[in-house]
């Protein structure tokens, strides 16, 4: 309990890792925005067909979206569901799919 209440802060980060955490973060940040110009330019060429197998519950140009996205197989039926569920929203709003597939993505 005591050490709870200690005189250091502990969000403040070792700086001897900051130059190490800035190149790692900074890599990450480039594959998760290139990942993510992926599955945008897939939703733009496709997002008619995409709307139509979110209707069905999948299909091939849904799966492929996924695989972009790096969904897992796992959470795929699910996500199907949440799509068909909001699926007024993604007909209007592509950005909208592009997030909605990035955030249940790996």
């Amino acid at each position: 309990m005591l050490t709870a209440c200690g005189r250091e802060a502990s969000h403040i980060p070792n700086p001897v890792l900051l130059p190490g955490q800035a190149v790692s973060t900074g890599i990450a940040n480039a594959a998760y925005g290139a990942r993510r110009a992926r599955v945008a330019r897939h939703v733009a060429v496709h997002h008619p067909t995409l709307m139509t197998e979110i209707a069905a519950g999948g299909g091939p140009k849904l799966s492929q979206a996924m695989d972009l996205a790096r969904v897992r197989v796992a959470d795929r039926p699910a996500l199907i569901r949440r799509l068909q569920q909001d699926r007024a929203l993604y007909a209007a709003d592509r950005e909208a799919l592009i997030v909605a597939l990035m955030v249940h993505g790996g």
